[in-house]
C-alpha cells in the first residue's frame, strides 16, 4: 500500500498512520484507490478509515461518501453519509445513507432509505436494498416503488429485479400506468411479474381503475 498527503503522523508504538491534505491511499495489489481529506491507516489489522471527500475508484467502480471504511484482508467497503456506489460497468447508480460493498462476493448492500438509477432509465426507491453484481439482482424486503422508462409506477410491498433481463417482480403491487400526460389507468395486483424490455406482464390480478387523473388525490381515492 502506498499513501501521499500534505502532512503525516506516525505512531510507531501502535503502527498507526494519520494522514491529512489531499490523501490518498492504493492499493496496487486490489487495483484500489481512496481519496479523502482525512485518513487513519491501522497497519496491524489493515485498515483504513477517512473522512471528507471519500472516494474509492476500480476499474469499474466507484464509491463517493463523506466517510469510508476499507478493510484490505477481507476485501470490504463502508461508505456513510450521502453514499454514492457508481456501476459503470452496469450502468447502475445506488444512493442510500449507508452503503457495503463486499467486493469478493460482489454484493452491495444498502442500510436505510435508497434511491438507485438502474440501466440509466429505470428509477428506484426503496431501505435495504441488496445486489448481487454477478447474477445481476437487485431486491428488497421493504416497500418499495419503481418507475419505468415509459413514467409507469409499480409500488410494491417488496420487489426483485434481475438488471439483464430487465425483469420486475413483486408482491401487493400497485401499478399506475401511463395512459397521457396527466391520466393513469390504476391496477392492484397481488402479485406481478412486468418485463420492462417487451412491456408484458404476467399478474393476479385483483383490481382496475380507468384514467385516473394524476393530479386527483390518488392516494386517498376511497373508490
Amino acid at each position: 500500500s502506498i499513501i501521499t498527503a500534505d502532512k503525516f503522523f506516525f505512531n510507531k508504538l501502535t503502527n498507526i498512520l494519520e494522514a491529512t491534505g489531499n490523501v490518498k491511499y492504493s492499493d496496487i495489489s486490489n487495483d484500489i484507490i481512496i481519496n479523502s481529506d482525512k485518513a487513519i491507516y491501522l497497519k496491524n489489522e489493515e485498515k483504513v478509515f477517512t473522512a471528507g471527500n471519500s472516494k474509492a475508484v476500480n476499474e469499474n467502480n466507484t464509491i463517493t461518501a463523506s466517510t469510508l471504511e476499507y478493510d484490505k484482508i477481507n476485501n470490504i467497503f463502508k461508505a456513510k453519509k450521502n453514499a454514492v456506489a457508481k456501476d459503470f460497468e452496469k450502468e447502475t447508480t445506488i444512493y442510500a445513507d449507508e452503503i457495503t460493498y463486499f467486493k469478493n462476493e460482489e454484493k452491495v448492500f444498502t442500510t436505510g432509505k435508497t434511491k438507485a438509477l438502474i440501466q440509466n432509465k429505470y428509477k428506484f426507491d426503496s431501505k435495504n436494498v441488496t445486489y448481487f453484481r454477478n447474477s445481476d439482482d437487485l431486491f428488497s424486503q421493504k416497500t418499495s416503488s419503481v418507475e419505468d422508462d415509459n413514467g409507469n409506477i409499480y409500488k410494491l410491498k417488496n420487489f426483485s429485479y434481475n438488471v439483464n433481463q430487465e425483469l420486475l417482480k413483486g408482491k401487493d403491487v400497485e401499478v399506475l400506468s401511463k395512459v397521457e400526460k396527466n391520466k393513469f389507468d390504476k391496477y392492484f395486483f397481488s402479485e406481478g411479474f412486468f418485463n420492462f424490455k417487451d412491456k408484458s406482464h404476467l399478474a393476479k390480478e385483483t383490481k382496475i381503475k380507468i384514467h385516473k387523473d394524476v393530479f386527483d388525490d390518488i392516494n386517498q381515492d376511497p373508490r
